[in-house]
């Protein structure tokens, strides 16, 4: 009988760290998706400062600044996907 409940307790201790996990991914994965939204934004951006047609072209500058911001934003995109 005390095998039993030993066992028991064991699972029971089991099941609660498996819930607290798939908890804490839940989070990571709503502020994952959160994160991804925003760097999606910015991307969609910076694709439309770029490629407007309707305004003046883009100085070098302004280009290379857009491009940075840009490039970070898929880099954060990337290490949210990881």
């Amino acid at each position: 009988m005390e095998d039993r409940l030993d066992a028991l307790l064991k699972q029971a201790d089991e099941l609660r760290a498996g819930i607290k996990q798939m908890q804490d991914e839940s989070k990571m994965m709503g502020y994952n998706a959160v994160g991804i939204r925003q760097s999606a934004d910015t991307i969609a951006k910076c694709l439309k400062k770029v490629g407007n047609n309707k305004i003046a072209a883009l100085a070098n500058r302004d280009k290379r600044k857009v491009y940075d911001e840009m490039e970070k934003a898929v880099e954060e995109l990337m290490e949210f996907i990881k």
